[in-house]
């Protein structure tokens, strides 16, 4: 009897420990206890710390992505025109096709200084300025300060990318009024406003050759909604930009006489005629400015005021 009982008492131990190695492994599916701070610390591998040059390779990266060029690096293009004359460059490096000013600060092989009409169709340059690319199509280089021809080219060698300038040529409407940009430099930025035009008489020839006769008589430039507005910080010069136009009379009111009853003949602004356009030379703040344009198929008014 004695034996039985030692041997109940001996299976009822072993079956307690048994038990009890069972929830301290945890293979009862039971929520093991949290760790501590210190376990926390030194049980977790330590975070993973970037190079100064994988964070700058990462950076450069994202600033490629938002449209920013290589700030180290000028821009490397070949310079092409449309069937209308106007410039073009393609990167010649990514093929990407955008539009770009000349600046004046445009310098041959050898370094000395030339002028936008010695750049010859097919020539290598290379771009320097605020390393910014402006998201269109084409894109958009407006914050150019200097280009560099690297090597004189030919029309034959912007054969490779005539596909990109037939893709965003269309044959103009001969009844569509032209349009006026402004271009400045600030210390910031080249920047282009586009002006609000008024009135105009127009003729052009349709498509059967009859002349077809355009004329829009309004009001006033003083009295004109929607001004275009120009912020100069100073006497600036304007830089008036407009394919095919022949002439230009150019004449300004305070900008305090908008909407007043007697307007008088205004202030003749002197213009000048520069190897690339027309210019108005150091412009004023707190006026209306008039332009009026000849082209050969009319004239066409376009203001502005600044501020």
């Amino acid at each position: 009897m004695k034996k039985n009982l030692f041997k109940i008492s001996s299976a009822i131990l072993i079956l307690s420990l048994a038990l009890l190695a069972g929830c301290s492994s945890g293979e009862t599916g039971q929520t093991e206890p949290e760790s501590t701070p210190a376990q926390t610390e030194t049980g977790s591998p330590a975070a993973e710390t970037e190079s100064p040059a994988e964070t700058a390779a990462e950076e450069k990266s994202a600033a490629s992505r938002d449209g920013q060029l290589d700030p180290d690096q000028p821009l490397n293009a070949m310079y092409l025109t449309d069937k209308n004359g106007s410039c073009l460059f393609v990167g010649t490096e990514n093929g990407v096709l955008f539009t770009a000013p000349i600046p004046e600060e445009l310098y041959d092989a050898d370094g000395e200084k030339i002028d936008a009409s010695q750049l010859s169709a097919g020539s290598l340059v290379d771009i320097y300025g605020n390393n910014i690319m402006l998201e269109s199509y084409p894109g958009q280089y407006p914050g150019v300060t200097k280009m560099v021809v690297t090597q004189e080219g030919t029309p034959e060698d912007t054969a490779p990318y005539q596909h990109l300038i037939d893709e965003i040529y269309t044959e103009p409407d001969p009844s569509q009024l032209p349009y006026m940009n402004l271009e400045y430099t600030t210390d910031q930025a080249i920047v282009a406003v586009m002006l609000t035009s008024g009135n105009y008489t127009w003729s052009y020839t349709d498509e059967n050759g009859q002349t077809q006769s355009l004329t829009g008589c309004g009001e006033h430039v003083l009295t004109w909604d929607n001004l275009a507005e120009v912020s100069l910080p100073g006497p600036t010069d304007l830089k008036i930009l407009a394919d095919g136009l022949q002439s230009v009379t150019v004449t300004r009111w305070p900008d305090s006489m908008r909407n007043q009853e007697d307007y008088g003949a205004g202030e003749t602004v002197e213009t000048e005629s520069r190897e690339d356009g027309y210019w108005i030379p150091q412009a004023e703040a707190g006026y209306v400015y008039l332009i009026q344009g000849v082209w050969e198929q009319g004239e066409i008014e376009f203001g502005f005021w600044t501020r």
